[in-house]
């Protein structure tokens, strides 16, 4: 069975239509014809998106089709690697970026790429510094004169690798429009700066976000937690309706509120948290909301 038979019969068990499955991954109705028709495949990232939503791998999806993986998915790369020994504290500094995508590699190199479907002279205009010690790792991702910020916050995207062994805590800084972090297990990431989305699918561990942007963020199979350290922000949490969660407001001025924007939490909630909890969702910070939503 090839990929547009597999999506079609898969989309058909779970009765719902092209319209319900292209509001849930986020694309057009169009672009789900066009692929259940067999006259195209999804990118990478949609196809993370279907084996999420189905719980289906990607092999199966594939098993007829020439592998996606290794195909480049960007006309140029720059990438720099680095061998790690040990668990680190490791601080990206990246600085503008149209997205930033952190996940594992069974590999003991550390993989900063940098890649752009537009910015030809890429290696040129984007250099990886890394600076480290016994406990620690410092990657900066600095950009040539000639590189403004708009053209990075268009075209430029960056794609951590990290170590699945050595994976411990990671800080980002960036201003980007999305982050990514996807099939990996941490013991914390923390990303500042700004943003204007974030997507988490397949990841276990505590994630924090210290941003004053406003955020909407989309949570597919993650377990553990994620602070919202927000001021003066209003943000949206999705997340699919199966998760047992938990809300703790523990900042000042801020609460949690539903789809219909009814409060749901709008103080420090002292209730037990239930061994079952998949997902602890903090606020920090003052006068923010952040905004739940359940996906069927």
């Amino acid at each position: 069975m090839n990929f547009a038979e597999k999506l079609k019969e898969l989309r058909k068990q779970k009765d719902i239509s092209q319209e319900q499955l292209a509001e849930k991954i986020h694309v057009s109705r169009q672009a789900i014809t066009k692929w259940e028709s067999g006259a195209g495949i999804p990118d990478i990232e949609n196809l993370i998106a279907i084996s999420s939503l189905f719980n289906e791998s990607l092999d199966s999806l594939l098993s007829e089709e020439k592998s996606l993986i290794s195909k480049r998915e960007f006309l140029y790369e720059s990438r720099t690697e680095y061998d790690l020994d040990s668990p680190k504290k490791i601080d990206f500094k990246i600085g503008v970026a149209h997205e930033v995508i952190i996940e594992k590699t069974k590999d003991e190199k550390i993989q900063v790429i940098a890649a752009s479907n537009k910015l030809a002279y890429l290696a040129q205009q984007v250099k990886v510094k890394i600076e480290e010690n016994k406990k620690r790792m410092d990657v900066t991702v600095k950009h040539a004169a000639d590189l403004s910020d708009i053209a990075a916050s268009e075209n430029l995207f960056i794609l951590v690798r990290i170590p699945e062994k050595f994976v411990a805590d990671v800080e980002v800084y960036a201003e980007l429009e999305n982050l990514k972090i996807r099939d990996i297990t941490f013991d914390e990431i923390e990303f500042s700066g700004k943003a204007k989305s974030v997507y988490v699918a397949n990841a276990t561990g505590l994630l924090e976000l210290d941003t004053s942007s406003n955020l909407s963020v989309e949570l597919n199979r993650m377990k553990g937690k994620i602070d919202f350290n927000q001021f003066h922000a209003i943000s949206r949490l999705a997340f699919a309706e199966d998760t047992n969660f938990y809300l703790k407001n523990a900042g000042r001025f801020t609460k949690f509120v539903d789809k219909d924007a009814k409060i749901l939490v709008g103080k420090n909630n002292k209730n037990e948290i239930a061994a079952e909890t998949d997902l602890i969702i903090e606020l920090n910070g003052w006068k923010s909301e952040v905004q739940i939503f359940q996906a069927e």
